[in-house]
C-alpha cells in the first residue's frame, strides 16, 4: 500500500496527540490526512523544544548546578531554542489549520520569549527599575502568566491526559515562583524548579509518543492517557 493510500485511512482516533480535536481534523477542507500526512505534525518540534527549555529552567531554579542569581544562564536555550522553535511550530500548525495546537504552542512561545525578555531586561537594567520594584515586576510576570495558563487548562482537558497535566504543573510552578518572590523565600523557588523538571519530563514523554507515531508505529507508545473531558 502506498503512503498516499495509507494517509487517507488515518482517523483522528488513532493519533493520540490530535485526539478530541475533531473540529479541526474533520472540518471541511481539513481532513485527517492533512494533519498527519504530508503536512507533518508540529508537535514533533514543539514538544522536545518545550521540554529542553523547561529542563534548563528547572535546573536553574533548583540551584543544583547554578546559583539562583545566575538564572540568565538559561537565556540561550529559552530564547533561541524554545522561544523560536515554538514560534515555528505555531506557524506550522496554522498552515495546517490546527487552531488549538497553534493556540497552545503560540501561548507557550509568548511565555518563553517574554521570560527571556524579562531576564535580559533585569540583567542589563533596561527597565530602569529599583531593586524592590524589580522583585514586584517578576512577581507580576508570574501571576499574569499563571492566570492565563489556568484558563488554557480548561480546553486542554479535552486533550489526552498528559497535556492538561503539563499545563496544570506549569500553573503550579508559576504560582510557587510568584509566592517565593512575594514572601522572599528562596526555598519556594527550589520547589518551583522541581515542578518545572516534572513537566519537562512529561514533555519528553509525550515527544516519544509523537515521534513513534510519526515513524508509523501501529500501537503508539507510551500512552498519553484518555481526555479528562469528552
Amino acid at each position: 500500500m502506498s503512503e498516499t493510500t495509507q494517509s487517507t485511512n488515518v482517523h483522528p482516533e488513532t493519533v493520540p496527540h490530535v485526539q478530541d480535536l475533531r473540529a479541526i481534523v474533520e472540518s471541511p477542507g481539513h481532513p485527517a490526512s492533512v494533519v498527519v500526512g504530508a503536512g507533518g505534525d508540529p508537535l514533533i518540534l514543539a514538544l522536545p523544544i518545550f521540554a529542553v527549555g523547561s529542563l534548563a529552567l528547572g535546573i536553574a531554579l533548583t540551584g543544583v548546578m547554578l546559583p539562583l542569581a545566575a538564572l540568565g544562564a538559561v537565556l540561550p536555550i529559552v530564547l533561541f531554542a524554545t522561544g523560536v522553535g515554538l514560534v515555528i511550530s505555531t506557524v506550522w500548525a496554522l498552515l495546517l489549520g490546527q487552531t488549538m495546537v497553534a493556540g497552545i504552542t503560540g501561548t507557550f512561545a509568548g511565555f518563553w520569549l517574554s521570560l527571556g525578555g524579562l531576564l535580559l531586561g533585569l540583567t542589563h537594567n533596561w527597565f530602569g527599575l529599583l531593586p524592590e520594584v524589580a522583585v514586584q515586576t517578576q512577581e507580576m510576570f508570574f501571576i499574569c502568566w499563571a492566570c492565563l495558563f489556568v484558563f488554557l487548562l480548561v480546553p486542554c482537558l479535552r486533550l489526552p491526559a498528559v497535556y492538561p497535566l503539563i499545563v496544570g504543573l506549569v500553573v503550579a510552578a508559576l504560582a510557587l515562583a510568584a509566592t517565593a518572590l512575594h514572601v522572599g523565600d528562596a526555598t519556594l523557588f527550589e520547589f518551583s524548579g522541581y515542578v518545572v523538571l516534572a513537566f519537562a519530563a512529561l514533555g519528553f514523554y509525550a515527544f516519544v509518543n509523537v515521534g513513534l507515531t510519526a515513524m508509523g508505529a501501529r500501537e503508539p507508545f507510551p500512552p498519553l492517557g484518555r481526555p479528562l473531558l469528552s
